[in-house]
């Protein structure tokens, strides 16, 4: 199966509808998203998380006309005593750490957010763990999360398991999401289009989205 496919079983909720639905855009950095950012510079392919920014800034502009709230997360270092997880539970220090206000840590040009979006800074992967997201969702009405960004396999993938197990329909965007290494990238959407959300195209929540804007 292609992983890219939408697994649309019996069990699969509908493409969410403006009402009660939030787009969450996760970690879209510089230091991901753009080849000179700290990590996209070593990456296996510097420019994949950059490809996204496209199919996500077209999702966000779409929320927005649809009257969809558009929320972010960007995963940094509050201070070097304060520092955001790494690999292994370990904390980062030097290069990469990504301290509030530090070029790395700001949101990439494409997706930056518009006045009044919540932007929710992290020190781990989940945009759940310590953050207020919860219940800015519980106050939003939020009943479906869509999620884009990167990465795949961490950040997202870590924030689409949490929101499942908090009884939110789950909505991963797979072509608005992304890996440097694109077997991770594959390897995360079939898993999480198994057990935690359902996988959809840019084009088909576009278009879902659009045709909401038109009946407004």
């Amino acid at each position: 199966m292609n992983p890219l496919t939408p697994m649309l079983g019996s069990g699969s909720p509908p493409l969410p509808v403006r009402a009660q639905a939030a787009l969450l855009v996760i970690d879209m950095q510089n230091a991901y998203c753009h080849p000179d950012g700290v990590f996209a510079r070593s990456a296996p392919d510097p420019l994949a998380c950059q490809r996204v920014i496209l199919p996500c800034g077209e999702l966000v502009g779409t929320a927005r006309a649809a009257g969809v709230p558009v929320l972010h997360a960007a995963k940094v270092s509050l201070a070097p005593a304060v520092a955001t997880a790494s690999f292994h539970n370990t904390r980062r220090a030097g290069p990469g750490m990504m301290q509030v206000g530090e070029w790395d840590a700001e949101i990439v040009d494409g997706v930056r957010p518009a006045p009044g979006e919540i932007v929710l800074h992290k020190l781990a992967y989940s945009a759940f763990f310590g953050t207020a997201l919860d219940p800015v969702l519980q106050r939003l009405g939020t009943r479906a999360l869509v999620l884009v960004g990167v990465t795949t396999s961490i950040c997202v993938e870590s924030t689409a398991r949490d929101a499942a197990q908090r009884g939110f329909d789950v909505y991963v965007v797979g072509d608005a999401s992304a890996e440097w290494v694109p077997q991770r990238h594959e390897r995360a959407i079939e898993q999480l289009g198994y057990a935690f959300a359902r996988i959809v195209t840019t084009r088909q929540l576009a278009d879902a989205w659009q045709a909401t804007a038109r009946q407004r």
